[in-house]
């Protein structure tokens, strides 16, 4: 049994402050994002809904093409040598120009082959979204290279509104998907030079000339970075796409709506890794320091996500039917989402650790064998039984990822789940669950079952592992 070590006061107060602003700018955009998605699934309607549903679904794939896994790349770089940094961001947005532009050709074709020409013009805008958006997270990576997260915090919470303004717009001005989907490329567009600016004002210029030794660098990264990308994206998203091809758009638009519960809350993996890789990438040797960050990292993650599972499972139908309305929500396939937040979170901690100390082959091994596995659950199990089969494959695959990495994980850098921690978790998740299965009205029920995670999970973990109570006092004191 392990016991989350607190690492130095002064690298943690940094890291709790970084952790504070990126996670309360995700929550905040997510909020914007959720508003925007619940917009556009009240004023289009189920079936254009699924258009642009099925356009994010495959945008975002292909912008894993055009990322290549490099962002973090450039993080590991340009916290190990800081000196590399200007010369690896022309490199990546020279390498990143040359893909989006390649990609975008060819998939305007072959969606103006295969769908009719308003869908393919709606899918392609949002296509060229996500395209665009991989120049943001490159600015993005470069702030946090410099440890300077809070500057790209305070520019993705002002994209994400700009965003939902423009959208709103448009829906107010016309209810087409087409026009929404316009809106969001523009959106878009202001948050790449947005970020690029928070770069700058972090230190970062862009130099591109010169910049051919570190292509080169980065490129190097490319068979084990890029295509555990391009397999973690297909992972958490193959589903989308099959159930578009097996069932159709309007299938997409309720399982959308249903993936999004479950997907809202994945900032906090995002927000960990962004604030933590930098820190753990700095000292790739000392394998303590990235063993505690590790640590703090997984508890922190599992507190979040096994009381949202909980709640997904228990009140998720309430949930989706209150915010979409009644015809969005699917009976049972939140309950079988239940586990994809600590699922996810498990895998995505493990393979950050891995990342953040050189490109391991190991976790693209995991990636390709969840994503080989998604595919195959999927085209069994759709067919025979629905979007409940699409959530099955989710959980089986990302159950499978996570348990290869946690070996892999143990044993390159020693345990990350402190099992002590996780005892107190369970007991606060039983609470929580009893509230949420006895209070009928869904805002107090949900109210409730936080208070009582909070208090039953404290009181459990001062039981049985006072050396992590006392840990937990000294974090939130710093």
């Amino acid at each position: 049994m392990t016991t989350t070590i607190a690492p130095p006061q002064d690298t943690l107060r940094r890291t709790g402050s970084t952790v504070a602003v990126l996670a309360a700018s995700e929550l905040i955009g997510k909020v914007a994002t959720f508003v925007m998605f619940l917009l556009l699934a009240r004023v289009l309607g189920l079936a254009e809904f699924g258009v642009l549903s099925l356009g994010f679904g495959v945008g975002l794939l292909l912008a894993v093409l055009s990322s290549s896994g490099l962002d973090a790349r450039l993080i590991q770089l340009g916290s190990a040598r800081p000196d590399l940094l200007d010369r690896c961001y022309g490199a990546l947005v020279a390498i990143r120009a040359v893909l989006s532009a390649a990609i975008g050709v060819v998939t305007f074709a072959v969606l103006l082959l295969t769908m009719s020409p308003s869908e393919a013009v709606t899918v392609g805008l949002v296509v060229v979204a996500c395209l665009l958006d991989t120049f943001t997270d490159a600015a993005r990576a470069c702030c946090g290279a410099r440890q300077q997260q809070h500057r790209s915090a305070v520019v993705l919470v002002v994209q994400r509104f700009l965003t939902l303004v423009l959208v709103g717009g448009a829906l107010a001005l016309a209810p087409r998907a087409d026009l929404a989907a316009l809106a969001y490329v523009g959106g878009t567009i202001g948050g790449v030079i947005a970020m690029h600016l928070a770069a700058r004002r972090a230190g970062v210029r862009l130099q591109l000339r010169g910049s051919r030794p570190e292509i080169r660098l980065l490129l190097e990264a490319v068979p084990v970075m890029g295509l555990n990308a391009f397999a973690s994206m297909g992972l958490f998203r193959i589903d989308t796409a099959l159930v578009g091809v097996l069932l159709g758009t309007t299938a997409v638009g309720v399982y959308s709506a249903n993936y999004r519960i479950f997907e809202t809350v994945t900032f906090v993996t995002w927000t960990l890794s962004r604030a933590v890789v930098p820190v753990m990438a700095s000292r790739p040797d000392d394998l303590d320091h990235v063993r505690r960050w590790g640590q703090l990292s997984m508890l922190a993650m599992l507190a979040v996500y096994l009381p949202y599972g909980v709640l997904m499972a228990l009140r998720g139908d309430d949930v989706v039917t209150a915010l979409l309305g009644a015809e969005y929500a699917d009976p049972g396939l939140l309950v079988a989402l239940a586990l994809a937040p600590a699922l996810f979170g498990i895998g995505h901690q493990c393979a950050s650790l891995l990342l953040a100390l050189r490109p391991d082959p190991m976790v693209l091994f995991a990636s390709v064998l969840a994503l080989v596995a998604n595919v195959a659950l999927n085209l069994v199990l759709i067919p025979w039984w629905g979007l409940m089969g699409a959530a099955v494959a989710t959980i089986l695959s990302f159950a499978l990822q996570a348990a290869v990495l946690l070996v892999v994980v143990q044993h390159r850098i020693g345990p990350v789940v402190p099992v002590r921690g996780l005892l107190g978790l369970v007991v606060g998740c039983a609470a929580a669950a009893t509230c949420c299965s006895v209070i009928p009205p869904l805002l107090p029920a949900v109210l409730a079952a936080g208070a009582a995670f909070l208090v039953a999970t404290a009181v459990a973990t001062l039981v049985a592992d006072p050396a992590l109570a006392r840990e937990a006092q000294r974090l939130r004191r710093h």
